[in-house]
């Protein structure tokens, strides 16, 4: 097919597609929705203008792999039709994933950004679509910016946080498996008097620990965007457990304890009643995690999870009337099927991004503004779209304040 890039016709033959960062529902989608638009267009081709979709093995990293190595069938395969056809309601992603920063300092030295268009053109790619979040898909921006090569993103996260789109696919599948979490761990803490600590995920933006605390009714919902005030949390569990004999609290792994945004009074009765959980014995493995040093990603982002252990040792020490248990939900929110909405929004943005390509707008990303798909400069992408103050569900997210 042909195309207009940079001013001028190009002949676009071979597309290379790659998944970048964590796994979400929606991945397979958006590859099954752009190779239904690239068959339906092939039907009207000469047979030497036809297109072929190859998907890249584990990310960026099958660009950084040597060829003279690696078998090519290691790094690429030819994706058809019977490849996605049922793997699009499917979470996950077909070409497998990595977290690949190919413009970390120690990669630029290793000169990666060169290897990864090398190897694209020994692949004799004409154009490549990256699915991933704002790291994957700034990644592309640059790369594409840097060789002048045709890009295209599409946004994913589960979190919910790629700015450019009032939803990326993979939200929509972690809210119903969080909420089909909750609503089983609420009839175990009806039944036995308990109060569950639930942690889920969500790195800086709370948005499926918002969602999900709601539509589960959750008394108590923790937000990495809230200036959290521990005696306040004491304060709603306390009330729950006396209402109703029994709580769930539900905590956004990035959530704080302390925070420079915090007021010092704040921060420091925080101090206090975490010294004192690290000074019990019975806390023992909540200090050493205290302890243990911060681990990155090659993107520089810290490797959040724990955070529901201290809120766990918290209360037991300071609202020791009551029985406790912790539940972290971990990566299964992200598995499974692919809920509707999100095989929706997959197939939605596969399908505008081919058109993006019949149109020559390249170097952009599939937004969604108010039902409507609008294309977004891949340069311009960024995360931490965060849950604003004034946002209705912020204020409706601890139900225990409505009894």
């Amino acid at each position: 097919m042909k195309a207009k890039f940079e001013g001028k016709e190009i002949d676009i033959k071979k597309i290379g597609i790659l998944t970048g960062g964590g796994d979400c529902a929606g991945h397979n989608a958006v590859m099954f929705g752009f190779l239904r638009q690239m068959n339906k267009a092939n039907q009207s081709l000469p047979a030497n203008d036809k297109m072929e979709l190859w998907g890249l093995f584990e990310g960026w990293k099958s660009l950084t792999k040597d060829q003279d190595q690696v078998p090519v069938d290691q790094i690429m395969q030819q994706l058809h039709r019977a490849d996605l056809e049922d793997s699009f309601k499917e979470a996950g992603t077909i070409i497998k994933s990595s977290r690949t920063n190919l413009f970390s300092k120690a990669n630029l030295e290793k000169k990666l950004p060169e290897l990864a268009m090398a190897n694209m053109k020994k692949l004799g790619l004409d154009c490549l679509v990256v699915l991933g979040g704002d790291d994957t898909l700034g990644a592309a921006g640059k790369l594409g910016k840097q060789f002048t090569f045709p890009m295209f993103g599409a946004p994913k996260t589960m979190d919910n946080d790629v700015w450019g789109t009032e939803r990326t696919y993979g939200f929509n599948s972690a809210i119903e498996e969080s909420v089909h979490f909750l609503e089983n761990i609420t009839t175990t803490a009806r039944s036995h008097n308990r109060c569950f600590v639930v942690e889920l995920m969500g790195r800086h933006a709370g948005w499926v620990t918002l969602y999900a605390g709601i539509a589960a009714g959750a008394e108590v919902v923790i937000l990495p965007e809230e200036v959290v005030n521990l005696d306040e949390v004491f304060g709603r569990v306390k009330k729950a457990m006396e209402a109703q004999k029994f709580c769930i609290v539900v905590v956004s792994e990035g959530t704080r304890l302390f925070d420079t945004k915090y007021p010092a009074e704040l921060n420091k009765r925080h101090q206090e009643l975490l010294d004192a959980v690290l000074a019990d014995p019975k806390h023992a493995l909540v200090k050493a995690r205290h302890e243990m040093p911060k681990k990155k990603d090659s993107f520089g982002n810290e490797q959040l999870g724990g955070i529901g252990e201290y809120f766990y040792a918290l209360l037991q020490k300071h609202l020791p009337e009551y029985e406790y248990r912790l539940q972290v939900c971990g990566h299964a929110i992200r598995g499974g099927n692919a809920h509707m909405e999100d095989r929706i929004l997959g197939l939605r943005f596969g399908d505008a991004i081919f058109d993006f390509m019949k149109q020559g707008k390249f170097g952009v990303y599939p937004g969604l503004e108010a039902d409507n798909i609008v294309p977004k400069n891949l340069l311009e992408v960024k995360g931490e779209r965060f849950i604003p103050q004034d946002h209705q569900l912020y204020k409706m997210r601890n139900a225990i304040d409505f009894y």
